[in-house]
């Protein structure tokens, strides 16, 4: 990944700069909600990036650390993603991965199975209420250091 952030680099404009954009290294949380009011809430058991994130970050941190680029600005946000239904969500989040080529592990298909249903029996039991997917994400803005 450094590699690719140096050819980036290489390619900029000499007033160009580089917007990094990736979720955090922190578990989304599913949520079910009713108005104002938070029924369920849940780590989703499907978490599984934590390594690729790590490298991302990684690399982000040495190409600073070298003087390839400087850090114009960062913050945090939070992607949500809102349902009105379990198997809404469910069915988004297939479409989503769909030309994913690993498989998930079983283990982690039950864990999040069983989350699915909880949350479903909440949203049964509360009329009005939806299922919301929060992600937390980093954006940094990165200039190429014109003395490199």
């Amino acid at each position: 990944m450094v590699h690719a952030l140096k050819e980036i680099r290489r390619l900029l404009k000499p007033d160009g700069f580089l917007i990094d954009i990736h979720p955090i290294r922190k578990a989304p949380l599913i949520k079910v909600v009713q108005g104002a009011d938070v029924l369920f809430v849940d780590a989703d058991p499907g978490y599984d990036y934590d390594e690729s994130l790590m490298h991302a970050d990684d690399a982000l941190g040495q190409v600073v650390h070298r003087g390839s680029y400087v850090i114009e600005g960062k913050d945090e946000f939070e992607v949500v993603t809102y349902s009105s239904s379990v198997s809404e969500l469910r069915d988004y989040w297939t479409q989503y991965g769909a030309f994913e080529d690993e498989l998930k592990d079983d283990a982690i298909s039950a864990r999040q199975s069983e989350m699915y249903s909880k949350a479903d029996e909440v949203i049964q039991n509360a009329p009005g209420a939806e299922i919301t997917y929060h992600e937390r994400a980093r954006i940094m803005r990165l200039s190429p250091n014109p003395s490199q």
